[in-house]
């Protein structure tokens, strides 16, 4: 039922966004110039004892409790005998009372340069964590004593990270205009003594990401520092982020509101574990703690660094603006659309039934719509710990019992919906107890066009990975006579193949197993960190990959032939429209 002359004739708007994609590349923005030598000034060994200070006198610092207030005392008279203005902003959040301690220094202009650091911590002590983070921020601010400093300076010492970065959505409504901020440096375990992943991170929960220039001013402040590099993600690894953004960390909810931010994390992505016997990495500490002071003079003494495209991809020292990866990925699914819509019509000719066959693919997308409600019940109704606004760090939110159960719930109301969707929308007409009708395969084939343009509508880079399997779901659909089963099995996993990649980079990246990682995307979409229509377009996705698994597996090889176009022939890429074939007069013309 396919016109192939048709498909390959509506790949040539993609041969052209590729050809653009290629003049397109850019070369980075360059990064600031560092300032001078940091080594005499920030003292590693000062800053860890001053953590192992701050974790003996409060080992639970836990949002709203004595001791994290008893910390935000310590870090009060701290910046304020460094000539800091402090201010305590007091707030409530999921009934704990939490509160950000903020202090200022004014430079010679009004442009601010932002430090941050979380107080509050998870467990006790979090001694390379938050103790370390605290301790960090107050030996910055005795370095910073007495130097005159070109801009202002700012020093925020964050509550409620372990809740959603909540303190930084605090700060970030109070900072002012992201356009009057250069740059927002965070830390995160910076005497972790093991790492995983990279020591500089920059991803937002959307599409956004941190400037380039900042990027690389942070990056080579660390190779100052340590004689190595930072490291990064590949271009699948940052593809795989913009298709699915997940932010860790407070520079995620400062990226989301606008602001040039990036983290500087000795533990990598995640916070450190402090395992049984609790430790603190002075050499790290003291190294990256320079490095952040390196930072900081560099963007105090140059210009604002340049930001490029707001979104992008980095491969091979080229960026890739965000626009004509955009471009690429609507062009490359319109041969999908041009096919299936001819596909389409072909059928209307043939009086080929098809507006039943929705039902069957709504039974499909009903299974996946009932796990949905069913988790956000849950989550109202208090079975799942309180959603966090942002996405919290796997670890704080760990897979017991109750989870468990939760899960199972969700299992069992997919199960449900979908056994109830079939006897309701599929039994009571015998004609879809048989998906080799070629009905079935167009309205699945309208069904992933349907999907693909929404979902680039929603998120073009996760539209650009979903390109393979609406191609190949679309071919595996409408091919008569069908290719072989194993052939069409290939079809369908290919298709499927971005989407699980995808899924095995976060499991890696963010430490997670299957069921973690199953628990983990449940909070996200509860909590509303995964947006609604994300939720709903991907239960489509999941609802038309079970109808084509099931049109695969149940279609033979050799099916009966189509019926031919009823009334007259219409003519077009795949018929015949030689001489005579409008019905006129034979030609007399002697030959």
């Amino acid at each position: 039922m396919i016109e192939l002359r048709v498909y390959r004739a509506a790949f040539v708007p993609a041969l052209l966004a590729a050809v653009l994609t290629m003049f397109s590349l850019q070369d980075r923005p360059r990064s600031l110039a560092q300032g001078l030598a940091a080594d005499v000034l920030f003292d590693g060994r000062l800053a860890a004892a001053r953590a192992g200070d701050i974790a003996d006198a409060n080992p639970d610092r836990r949002p709203g409790t004595p001791g994290n207030r008893a910390t935000a005392d310590t870090v009060e008279r701290n910046l304020a005998a460094r000539g800091f203005t402090v201010e305590r902003d007091r707030f409530t959040d999921d009934g704990r009372s939490l509160q950000n301690v903020v202090g200022r220094r004014a430079g010679r202009t009004r442009r601010l340069v932002v430090v941050v650091a979380d107080r509050d911590a998870a467990a006790t002590p979090d001694l390379a964590g938050s103790a370390s983070d605290t301790a960090a921020l107050l030996e910055l601010a005795r370095v910073l004593e007495g130097r005159s400093t070109r801009k202002t300076l700012v020093m925020a010492s964050l509550d409620g990270s372990t809740l959603g970065q909540v303190g930084a959505a605090r700060l970030a409504d109070d900072l002012g205009p992201p356009s009057l901020v250069d740059a927002v440096v965070a830390v995160s375990g910076l005497g972790s003594p093991t790492r995983r992943g990279s020591y500089l991170q920059a991803w937002s929960n959307d599409s956004r990401r941190a400037g380039i220039g900042l990027q690389r001013t942070v990056a080579d402040s660390i190779r100052e520092e340590l004689d190595r590099s930072p490291g990064s993600n590949g271009a699948f690894g940052q593809l795989a982020r913009l298709s699915f953004p997940i932010g860790i960390g407070s520079q995620a909810v400062m990226l989301e509101r606008g602001y040039d931010a990036v983290r500087i994390s000795g533990s990598g992505e995640l916070p450190p574990k402090d395992g049984s016997r609790p430790v603190v990495d002075e050499d790290r500490l003291g190294t990256l703690g320079r490095a952040t002071l390196r930072t900081l003079t560099a963007v105090d003494q140059g210009g604002r660094p340049e930001h490029g495209p707001e979104s992008y991809v980095v491969a091979v020292s080229q960026v890739v603006p965000g626009w004509t990866l955009a471009l690429l990925a609507v062009t490359l699914l319109l041969p999908v659309l041009a096919a299936t819509v001819d596909a389409f019509a072909r059928a209307r000719r043939r009086r080929v039934s098809i507006t039943p066959w929705w039902r069957w693919l709504g039974a499909w997308v009903a299974a996946f719509l009932g796990g949905l409600v069913m988790a956000e019940l849950l989550s109202r109704a208090g079975a799942t710990p309180g959603p966090p606004p942002a996405p919290p760090a796997p670890q704080y939110m760990p897979v017991d019992g109750p989870a468990l159960a939760v899960l199972a719930g969700v299992v069992v109301a997919m199960f449900a919906s979908f056994a109830v969707a079939r006897r309701l929308m599929v039994r009571p007409s015998p004609e879809l107890a048989d998906p080799t009708d070629p009905g079935a395969g167009v309205a699945l084939a309208l069904g992933v066009a349907a999907a693909a343009l929404v979902l680039w509508l929603l998120n073009p880079y996760s539209a650009l990975l979903a390109v393979p399997a609406a191609h190949l779901w679309t071919l595996a659909a409408l091919t008569r006579p069908p290719p072989p089963r194993r052939a069409r099995a290939a079809l369908v996993a290919l298709g499927v193949l971005p989407g699980v990649i995808v899924w095995l980079y976060y499991l890696f990246a963010l430490s997670l197993d299957p069921l973690g990682a199953a628990w983990y995307l449940l909070l996200l979409v509860a909590g509303h960190s995964v947006g609604l229509a994300t939720a709903l377009i991907g239960c489509l996705w999941l609802g038309l990959l079970g109808a084509v698994i099931e049109l695969t597996r149940r279609t033979p090889r050799d099916v009966a032939p189509l019926p031919k176009p009823a009334g007259p022939r219409v003519y077009g890429p795949g018929s015949y429209a030689g001489p005579g074939a409008l019905g006129g007069p034979p030609s007399r013309t002697r030959r």
